[in-house]
């Protein structure tokens, strides 16, 4: 997991008009090797960058912060890495996924703040993803978020349930941010 550079999203004038005017735009992508797709989000949250990262930063507030989220602990904090371990609810009859995972956080400030984890343990084969943060084009004030996530729980989970999540989670999340960031 590097430290380097942020890139920023290269967003053709089409989206970014749909995320000024509020749309969060949910991406699938097809990564060999894996059954589930890679979900990527954009949105634009009304508040800058610096009041949203503490949201992302904060792992041991995700119970609070992030939809979805049980419990989450911030077990270990060296420099810009981080160690947090984190249960998601799932309905039932499915049981509760917990993982640990390995952050490394960059901030660069003015120009981005980025969050990019890995799976150390849990009940997942795969568990990776990253929150990148920019300020949004034109719009002085605005966030621009960038949202990627790939995970392959150890259980099945119906494909009916996996799509439900990309297309109705992920827009409540942002919502969440939003009001948590006014």
């Amino acid at each position: 997991m590097s430290d380097s550079a942020i890139p920023a999203p290269d967003l053709d004038a089409s989206k970014t008009q749909r995320l000024a005017r509020g749309e969060v735009i949910v991406e699938n992508e097809t990564v060999a090797g894996v059954s589930a797709p890679m979900v990527r989000a954009y949105a634009r949250i009304d508040a800058p960058p610096e009041r949203v990262w503490p949201l992302i930063d904060q792992t041991a507030n995700y119970e609070r912060t992030m939809v979805g989220v049980k419990r989450s602990e911030e077990l270990k904090r060296d420099g810009n890495r981080i160690h947090a371990k984190v249960t998601v609810g799932m309905p039932f009859p499915l049981r509760d996924l917990t993982s640990v995972t390995e952050a490394v956080h960059t901030v660069e400030p003015g120009v981005a703040y980025q969050r990019r984890w890995k799976l150390l343990s849990g009940d997942y084969q795969r568990n990776e993803g990253s929150w990148a943060l920019f300020p949004f084009p034109g719009a002085e004030g605005a966030t621009l978020v960038r949202y990627e996530l790939c995970v392959e729980p150890n259980i099945r989970i119906p494909k009916k349930l996996q799509n439900f999540a990309q297309t109705r989670t992920v827009p409540k999340l942002i919502d969440r941010l939003r009001e948590l960031s006014r």
